[in-house]
């Protein structure tokens, strides 16, 4: 898994030197508000959001000398999970996006930089917790990423998430940047969670950057 998503990250960073007129690098932080969409027997449902947060840093490239259209991609570090009774699962991903932006400048210091495109997400570790307590098999840190024996060897959820990644920034004297935006996931991630059921993520997020 590790492998494919570092051979994604280069080939979208290849992609965005070869064409690139300008390259604009940034970091960012942020405030995650996650949940999941559960469907089962053609039943849906909800559970409540659960706050987590992301970090990252991003690269964007000037795809054409006459209109201001970039091509962004970068890494983060990001919380996903959902919220029920007390309980919570958090699952923590790295996170590779590739979206089109298109700067609008609004005055001499400010710009708003609208984006759409995807997102493909590696599960990391992950856990559950109970009234803050993280649960424990056998003295070891759950997570849901792995297989355990007291579950036949069931894994909960897939590692992969892939979906529609969809926001817009606004950027003040070309470095200081607040942006909002929704990761839509389109993937099932149940593994062995139901037997039937499908599970997909969703964040919004809003996210505090600096561009150099």
């Amino acid at each position: 898994m590790m492998k494919k998503l570092f051979l994604l990250i280069a080939v979208a960073a290849m992609s965005l030197t070869a064409g690139a007129q300008t390259l604009e690098w940034g970091v960012h932080a942020g405030l995650n508000v996650a949940s999941q969409r559960l469907s089962v027997d053609g039943a849906s449902v909800s559970p409540d959001s659960h706050a987590q947060f992301q970090a990252g840093f991003s690269l964007a490239a000037r795809m054409s000398n006459d209109l201001p259209i970039y091509l962004q991609t970068g890494l983060d570090f990001t919380g996903r999970g959902c919220e029920s009774q007390g309980a919570s699962d958090n699952l923590y991903y790295l996170q590779l996006p590739v979206t089109a932006s298109y700067y609008v400048n609004v005055g001499r210091i400010v710009s708003i930089r609208p984006y759409v495109g995807l997102y493909y997400a590696l599960g990391l570790f992950s856990n559950a917790k109970v009234e803050g307590k993280a649960q424990e098999i056998d003295g070891s840190k759950f997570d849901y990423f792995s297989k355990y024996d007291e579950y036949d060897g069931l894994q909960c959820y897939k590692r992969s998430d892939f979906g529609l990644r969809f926001g817009a920034d606004v950027v003040l004297m070309k470095h200081y940047s607040v942006g909002l935006g929704y990761d839509l996931g389109l993937m099932n991630i149940n593994k062995d969670m139901f037997d039937e059921g499908k599970i997909r993520n969703g964040v919004f997020y809003i996210r505090l950057g600096y561009n150099f």
